[in-house]
């Protein structure tokens, strides 16, 4: 890497909010929660807005877990990986059970921000990516082809039928646009989003890197739609819509025990979504959720803390519902069990 782009990525991480470490962009969010908490006279009533998730979804939260309480169908065909099986036949045994179809995604079962997350080409690849991390409970789930990816923010209060879409992010995936001379990590070099990712994908695709695509080719980098994977997320809150918003009625009411959080999903397009054909959640998100359409690029900052204040108390009013219908809040004790237990979770999974 040269000093300028060097210097040039410097600037644009830390003078572009989106790029910020979140330790740093969550200092605020530390304060709304304190607020809203000091208002419930309860510092965790968040965790009673989705009971039968650890935490509610704020962290180390089982993914095979939250499947269960989703309606059947909605999700990709999913096998359970424990982390202690590891020998190569049982691995190959379990997903030759669960009819999972090649390419498949392998991912830890307790995960976050598409660490480990690989698109795995066939049964060989998902072994060995198995194999180099023992001791992690993993998923592998069939791939979802359908181009079009949305994080969608919806909450239904417990005692009503209907419930308010708050926010749709529609995912641009990493890619760059081949002009016949320059190879992928030349015209990677071209954009920070994609410079920021050159040393991953190197370590992951170094054959990608080393090829060049032709003129006005198209590569895709990214198939996984995480941020801090390249991921470009743009705001599309302006489809909301009726239709659309009842579709997210009838998973809600198909869901036991989940009222607040986000489906990330991929569809053929939101008009099947809206006719609840064509399409597959890949992940629910709970409590930690972001409304990750304030990541749409040049967004300003103020505007992103305001719409997570707006979703705190979306969160709020869900769990003093949850409350009016005796549901308890997790105690101090449970809450540091599970952070002392996603402690030692993500120890298990370092490279």
């Amino acid at each position: 890497m040269t000093l300028s782009r060097y210097i040039r990525d410097q600037v644009v991480r830390w003078t572009q909010w989106e790029f910020w470490p979140s330790w740093l962009f969550n200092i605020p969010v530390v304060l709304i929660w304190l607020y809203y908490g000091l208002r419930a006279g309860n510092l965790f009533f968040f965790t009673r807005a989705n009971p039968v998730i650890e935490t509610g979804g704020l962290l180390g939260e089982s993914k095979i877990n939250i499947y269960q309480h989703l309606p059947q169908g909605v999700y990709p065909n999913t096998v359970f990986i424990p982390g202690e099986t590891r020998r190569e036949e049982e691995i190959r045994d379990l997903v030759h059970e669960g009819k999972i179809q090649w390419p498949a995604i392998a991912k830890p079962n307790m995960g976050e921000r598409g660490f480990l997350v690989l698109k795995c080409a066939d049964e060989a690849a998902m072994v060995q990516h198995l194999q180099a991390h023992p001791g992690v409970d993993f998923l592998v789930q069939d791939f979802v082809a359908w181009e079009e990816e949305y994080s969608i923010m919806y909450h239904r209060l417990p005692h009503v039928q209907t419930g308010q879409i708050t926010s749709i992010c529609r995912k641009g995936f990493l890619s760059v646009t081949g002009d016949g001379r320059r190879t992928v990590a030349e015209l990677m070099a071209d954009y920070p989003r994609a410079s920021f990712q050159h040393q991953r994908l190197y370590r992951e695709q170094p054959d990608l890197l080393a090829s060049i695509p032709g003129k006005d080719e198209v590569q895709l980098l990214e198939p996984i739609g995480n941020h801090c994977r390249g991921t470009t997320f743009l705001d599309a809150s302006h489809l909301i819509t009726p239709e659309l918003t009842a579709a997210f009625d009838r998973i809600s009411l198909g869901c036991r025990g989940l009222f607040y959080g986000r489906f990330d999903l991929r569809t053929r397009s939101l008009a099947d979504l809206a006719d609840g054909t064509h399409f597959s959640i890949l992940e629910y998100n709970g409590v930690a959720s972001e409304p990750a359409h304030i990541y749409h690029p040049g967004r300003p900052l103020w505007k992103a803390y305001r719409d997570i204040f707006r979703h705190w108390g979306y969160l709020y009013r869900v769990c003093q519902e949850q409350q009016r219908r005796g549901v308890p809040a997790e105690s101090a004790r449970q809450v540091l069990q599970q952070f002392r237990d996603w402690k030692r979770y993500k120890a298990l999974k370092r490279p």
